[in-house]
């Protein structure tokens, strides 16, 4: 059985959570997600956002995030579930999707030094060398689509 790492909001994510309560923002995960999965800052990502159609306490839509993370000099390539399901243990590649909690359950195949954004039903965050930044640790949300960040 793989070893589960300790669950728990990243530091990453709870700096930026402190910047979005300072602002009276809300509904605001793409902001997060971009800002950690390019390196920016929270008001950079924020007014990136804005750009692509997104307005105070709103969402985006999701067909407008990786074009916002696009326009911060990063690419987008998608990713298949499949591709991270293969190299789980034996006993678990009969598992037909990747959840929010994966990057934990199984460390060893998404710590392999690169960023992700992953998408689930109304949603986005950023998981980085296996580090999941998002409330969504340690949940079980089923991924949508998975990109990686290059």
């Amino acid at each position: 059985m793989p070893r589960i790492q300790k669950v728990g909001r990243s530091e990453k994510f709870v700096a930026l959570v402190s910047e979005a309560v300072a602002n009276n923002e809300k509904n605001d995960c793409a902001v997060k997600a971009l800002a950690i999965a390019a390196g920016v800052s929270y008001e950079v990502a924020h007014a990136t956002c804005a750009a692509f159609g997104r307005k105070e306490r709103h969402g985006i839509r999701t067909s407008n995030v990786v074009p916002a993370l696009e326009s911060l000099g990063k690419k987008a390539v998608r990713v298949t579930q499949r591709s991270f399901i293969e190299r789980y243990p034996a006993s678990h590649q009969v598992l037909r999707s990747v959840t929010t909690h994966h990057p934990d359950r199984f460390h060893d195949v998404w710590a392999d030094g690169k960023t992700y954004l992953v998408f689930t039903r109304g949603h986005v965050l950023a998981v980085v060398n296996g580090v999941n930044h998002d409330h969504t640790r340690g949940t079980a949300r089923r991924a949508t689509e998975i990109f990686e960040v290059v």
